[in-house]
């Protein structure tokens, strides 16, 4: 979440005043495996525009990952974790547009997560 953060962070890095982001996040039950997961979760995220700056963040027992990416034409960040251990996937979307970042979201988890 410290990463996706940032990355809104960084487009703000002039004089202009700063706001707090947006962000949705979500979370649910999964007991499909680390690899399969990420692979799945970045072909989606990249299908939906979340492909700049792209990432996956292990665990130190690379148990566990977070996916990364930027949007290409908004302002707003997608991470995606991955904890087979716990058996649980989450998402956050952040953004400084609260319209766009929600509908994003809205976007991400029913790719992601399907209708729950």
């Amino acid at each position: 979440m410290r990463q996706l953060l940032q990355t809104l962070a960084s487009p703000l890095a002039d004089n202009t005043p700063q706001t707090a982001p947006f962000v949705y996040v979500t979370a649910l039950h999964s007991d499909a495996g680390l690899t399969r997961s990420l692979a799945g979760i970045t072909l989606i995220s990249r299908e939906l525009g979340f492909n700049r700056d792209a990432e996956t963040l292990y665990s130190g027992d690379a148990q566990s990952a977070t996916f990364h990416a930027v949007h290409r034409d908004s302002a707003v960040s997608l991470a995606v974790e991955v904890c087979p251990p716990r058996q649980t996937v989450s998402i956050a979307v952040a953004g400084v547009d609260d319209e766009t970042t929600y509908q994003l979201f809205l976007e991400a988890d029913a790719r992601l997560f399907g209708c729950c």
